[in-house]
């Protein structure tokens, strides 16, 4: 873990497993009716049921509790033996996530603006549409496109991008064929409109797919 950010009201931690954006940040202290200082805080994952990101309103001697959780949850996170099956699905969303081009210099602090963010959650509604075509098989996709769909207003840039790299490389492993009407579906809705941080090479992986 590494501390990225230390300043007088705003303190972030950053785990630099390449395997994961797990981060722990306080900010934004306010003061509340009861003259209490209350700190945003925002971590992810939330528990080890969840890898979602949670943002909650703490005091300040709470603080403390909340960074102890977070970083028992990390290392025994970061303990875990992978599986043959989670290292594979590991591989492929590092292969999706290295195509991803990220100029942004805020894409660590920043969520994408409004127009790329209602593209983006277009697009996965038409993601889910094409995955209940078969439900049941798909179950699992769709829950996961659902949970993006819902936190792309709540998401950074580059954790937007490590999501969508994730999705794609369930996609992949459960089905090729599946993976290119995915690909070739992004293509149309998202490089029509000019979103530059999507994959460069859908197309290449579009024809190999055949």
């Amino acid at each position: 873990m590494e501390l990225t950010k230390n300043e007088p009201f705003e303190l972030e931690i950053e785990d630099k497993s390449k395997y994961s954006d797990f981060k722990f940040s306080v900010s934004n202290p306010t003061q509340n009716s009861s003259n209490k200082i209350i700190f945003e805080a925002e971590f992810n994952p939330t528990n080890s049921a969840s890898l979602a990101s949670r943002k909650v309103p703490t005091e300040e001697n709470s603080i403390v509790t909340l960074l102890e959780q977070w970083t028992n949850l990390i290392k025994a996170y970061n303990k875990t033996e992978l599986s043959a099956e989670e290292s594979i699905l590991n591989e492929y969303e590092q292969e999706f996530y290295a195509n991803f081009e990220i100029l942004d210099e805020d894409a660590d602090t920043k969520p994408y603006e409004l127009e790329k963010q209602v593209i983006i959650h277009n697009y996965f509604v038409n993601v889910i549409h094409i995955l209940k075509q078969n439900e049941e098989e798909n179950a699992d996709l769709i829950k996961e496109a659902e949970e993006i769909k819902k936190e792309i207003p709540s998401m950074t840039k580059r954790t937007t991008v490590k999501r969508i790299s994730g999705f794609f490389a369930k996609v992949r492993k459960k089905s090729l064929p599946l993976l290119k009407e995915v690909l070739e579906l992004g293509r149309k809705e998202v490089f029509k409109r000019g979103i530059k941080f999507l994959l460069d090479n859908f197309g290449d992986w579009i024809t190999m797919i055949g």
